[in-house]
């Protein structure tokens, strides 16, 4: 039985929510709307990615005959069926369902809804495309819709796999209306060959995004040195990223390696210290 471990998401890290910087009545503090929104979003769409990668994996082992080998996603809010039932049969739809009333997950969120993923082949298969749709879906009362391909590309000249992400969608906060599309390259660089091991996957990731944020501005980013992510750590442990925004641009850089919640910003010339959440 070919058991397969799963490319987990950008869970924290990315997108942590920016927290306020060193002086609260600096006016270019105003300009962090469109770093948080983008943070934000990233957050909201990466859970989807990892609960869908999570019902893959759930999916494969229990059509194998294997379903003890892996725990119930989110400490059991989820339900999942998979159709058709057998391990060689594609397109296979995937239904996770967290229910109609939020459900308490072991990483400390509320989620409630469905997330529906229809796929080509399993996830370390060569060409497979996998189409991940929320339904009704919330992650802490943030409502997200859209949809999100994943297509593994093979291995690239260094031999690892790596899969092109798209993302086209919307969250709804309470503040107002995020919208957001992404193109990105994640390359699994460490941690492919520990199938029963996540926690040391670690992930290269690159590509570009853009939205509007809940004031209705747009920006873009672009991830200007690859984001290092590693599952054991909730934060991007290295890497930078540049948002544009009203005519200001914003550098956020995550560091060298290290596994901590400080970034630094950089914006109209002057540079702050930040705390991820």
């Amino acid at each position: 039985m070919k058991t397969q471990k799963l490319i987990f998401a950008l869970v924290f890290a990315a997108a942590s929510t920016l927290m306020s910087c060193q002086r609260d009545n600096d006016p270019s503090t105003d300009n962090f709307r469109s770093a948080k929104d983008d943070a934000t979003a990233e957050n909201m769409f990466d859970d989807v990615l990892k609960q869908a990668s999570d019902g893959m994996l759930l999916a494969e082992d229990s059509t194998a005959g294997n379903k003890d080998m892996y725990s119930p996603l989110a400490g059991g809010c989820a339900t999942v069926t998979i159709a058709p039932f057998d391990l060689t049969t594609f397109p296979k739809t995937i239904t996770i369902d967290f229910g109609s009333t939020n459900c308490l997950g072991n990483d400390g969120r509320n989620r409630r809804g469905v997330i529906e993923v229809v796929t080509t082949g399993w996830y370390r298969d060569s060409g497979s495309v996998i189409s991940v749709t929320p339904i009704n879906y919330f992650v802490d009362d943030n409502q997200v819709q859209g949809n999100k391909t994943i297509t593994n590309e093979g291995r690239n000249n260094a031999g690892n796999l790596h899969y092109g992400i798209e993302v086209n969608g919307s969250v709804t906060t309470s503040e107002g209306i995020i919208t957001w599309t992404s193109d990105r390259d994640r390359e699994w660089i460490e941690g492919e060959s520990t199938i029963f091991n996540p926690w040391d996957d670690v992930y290269l990731i690159t590509g570009t995004a853009s939205g509007t944020n809940v004031q209705g501005e747009a920006y873009t980013v672009t991830i200007l040195t690859p984001l290092r992510i590693q599952f054991g750590c909730r934060w991007i442990e290295a890497g930078s990223l540049k948002i544009e925004s009203g005519g200001n641009e914003i550098v956020v850089d995550y560091g060298s390696g290290a596994c901590d919640a400080t970034a630094t910003v950089t914006i109209n010339g002057n540079t702050y210290t930040i705390s991820m959440m």
